[in-house]
């Protein structure tokens, strides 16, 4: 979203700057995105080609931790638009989740991206990634952590609680991760991560599920099969079952407002914020969403924005 509005308010003649906290701008398509569904040669190139419209970005930047937007209003610029995503994990409700080898998918995936990714020797990454890989969740997030850890050469399996034709993903998706070897277990709920003596995972505690009508009304409901339960040996527990907006602008910023899921409240109309001045849009305002539709946020975001400013 960020980047889309850079681009567009650039080409009407705008003079941008991009902050970004990491080290290189993209966001989740660098750090978030495997290598093999988004190849970071072509992403550096299109940031290039904004760039290259009189973008200027500066990394290594965390809002209201390097600055406020106080700080930037006061600096001279005469609008900030807020496109901080939806990156911070789910988290899941069952025992051992503090256990060493328990990755959430976010942060799996940052780590396979990050600054060390490129100094891999023998396909081993520079973190602890086990032989026996499970990963819980049904959305593209956990088929990118399987098909990932697949290509570490990991035995990999994925658990969810729905059938396989209801996974959050389109078709041709669940089928490349299982032509590539990971394994999709359908209508099966974690219930509890088991350690060694080491506090690390040892095995994934899991029930069936299954659809039951069991008041007689014709509401067919998921629920745990009667003495169902198994145990999964596992070294390594990816839980990948969602993200949502960060919060921690508000803590340097309490005249933001939030709706209740943690999303930046805005004009559905005009995308701003209950600060003057200050505009948000993308993942951030509408939780985790494909990436097209940031794109077009952050394009509408700029119109509005060119709007504002004349």
């Amino acid at each position: 979203a960020g980047l889309a509005a850079a681009s567009a308010l650039a080409q009407e003649g705008f003079q941008v700057t991009v902050f970004e906290a990491m080290e290189k701008p993209g966001g989740v398509l660098r750090y978030g995105i495997p290598e093999f569904r988004l190849p970071k040669q072509v992403l550096d190139d299109e940031i290039a080609e904004i760039e290259a419209l009189g973008v200027t970005v500066r990394t290594n930047f965390f809002i209201g931790q390097t600055a406020t937007l106080a700080d930037l209003l006061q600096e001279g610029f005469v609008a900030v638009l807020l496109t901080t995503g939806a990156g911070i994990p789910k988290f899941m409700d069952i025992p051992g989740t503090q256990y060493g080898g328990v990755y959430y998918g976010e942060e799996f995936l940052m780590r396979l991206n990050g600054p060390k990714a490129q100094s891999w020797v023998k396909k081993e990454p520079p973190f602890f990634v086990g032989e026996k890989v499970a990963v819980i969740g049904s959305g593209n997030t956990a088929l990118d952590c399987a098909r990932a850890a697949q290509r570490l050469g990991r035995e990999t399996t994925v658990f969810f609680r729905r059938t396989e034709e209801e996974m959050r993903v389109r078709q041709e998706e669940r089928e490349r991760a299982k032509e590539e070897g990971a394994r999709l277990e359908p209508l099966v709920k974690p219930m509890a991560i088991l350690p060694n003596q080491e506090l690390f995972v040892e095995a994934l505690k899991c029930t069936r599920m299954d659809f039951a009508d069991e008041t007689g009304s014709g509401q067919w409901q998921l629920i745990p099969v009667e003495n169902s339960e198994f145990l999964v040996q596992a070294d390594t527990v990816i839980i990948a079952i969602g993200h949502r907006p960060n919060t921690l602008l508000k803590r340097g910023h309490p005249d933001l407002e939030l709706e209740a899921d943690g999303r930046i409240r805005v004009d559905p109309q005009t995308f701003q914020t209950s600060l003057p001045g200050v505009f948000a849009c993308g993942n951030a305002v509408t939780n985790a969403g494909p990436l097209v539709e940031a794109m077009g946020a952050g394009k509408r975001a700029a119109r509005s924005i060119a709007g504002y400013l004349r």
